[in-house]
């Protein structure tokens, strides 16, 4: 079975190349390690990372997915939605389903001017995963 990473962006935000670029490589990282460092999601989306020092349980195994994305050969998806709520939903639905996922919401320091959540990473996941979260959404260009 195969496997794969989806990132959602919310292209309603306008974001340049190289902010969106950032965004996304945020929220690959904070899917896959969502679920093999300990990475502990709260309600609104936020997390911190839980080292092994402060809890040598944290991590009891990489999940088969994820192993096999690792070992293989890191397929990525981009694909957008037009808004922050669609965004929240997709999200929403991840989680419900157990999925690693990450909701990343931009400090606003930069390009904005408040908060803003810009993406959504989830996986590495096995590819039927995905159905009824992103299989519908249109690939970014």
């Amino acid at each position: 079975m195969k496997t794969k990473q989806v990132i959602i962006v919310n292209t309603a935000l306008n974001m340049p190349p190289g902010k969106l670029s950032a965004q996304v490589a945020h929220a690959s990282m904070g899917a896959l390690l969502n679920k093999s460092v300990g990475y502990i999601d709260e309600d609104i989306g936020f997390g911190r990372f839980i080292s092994m020092e402060d809890d040598p349980n944290a991590v009891e195994h990489i999940p088969n997915a994820i192993g096999d994305w690792l070992d293989g050969i890191f397929t990525k998806i981009v694909v957008y939605v037009k808004s922050e709520e669609k965004l929240i939903n997709i999200y929403k639905k991840a989680k419900e389903k157990g999925l690693p996922c990450c909701l990343i919401e931009d400090s606003g320091l930069t390009f904005f001017d408040k908060p803003t959540k810009t993406c959504v990473g989830i996986g590495p996941c096995w590819n039927d995963e995905f159905i009824g979260i992103t299989d519908k959404l249109q690939l970014l260009e």
